[in-house]
Parts: structure tokens; C-alpha cells; sequence
């Protein structure tokens, strides 16, 4: 029973950095704007964050 539920929650994990990855701070703006800043992308430490914070938590919550 707890197996199957550690296998949800990893895959719904696996999921949710996957999604993540391609995430950006900044929308793009439409051509008659004139900036000269690029988009901000999101750092990839956020997925490494995402991760460990999942690690921890299903660690703890698993524990008993």
C-alpha cells in the first residue's frame, strides 16, 4: 500500500519539474515595443529546489 503511494506522489512529482522547466519570469512583447532587455528566464536551481523539497518532504511524511 505504501509503495503504491510513494509511486504516485514520485510520478506526480517527476510531473509537475517536468512542466516546470520550461517556465519564464517574463512574457514576450509584441514588436512595436522597444526594449532591449531579454526575457528573464527562470533559473534552473527553482527545479533542483523543486526537487529536494520533495525529497524531503516524502522522506518525512514516509518516516513512520
Amino acid at each position: 500500500m505504501k509503495n503504491s503511494i510513494f509511486k504516485k506522489y514520485m510520478l506526480s512529482t517527476l510531473f509537475i519539474v517536468c512542466i516546470s522547466t520550461s517556465a519564464s519570469a517574463q512574457i514576450s512583447f509584441g514588436n512595436d515595443v522597444n526594449d532591449q532587455a531579454p526575457a528573464a528566464p527562470i533559473d534552473g536551481f527553482v527545479t533542483v529546489g523543486i526537487v529536494a523539497g520533495a525529497f524531503l518532504g516524502l522522506r518525512k511524511r514516509f518516516k513512520d
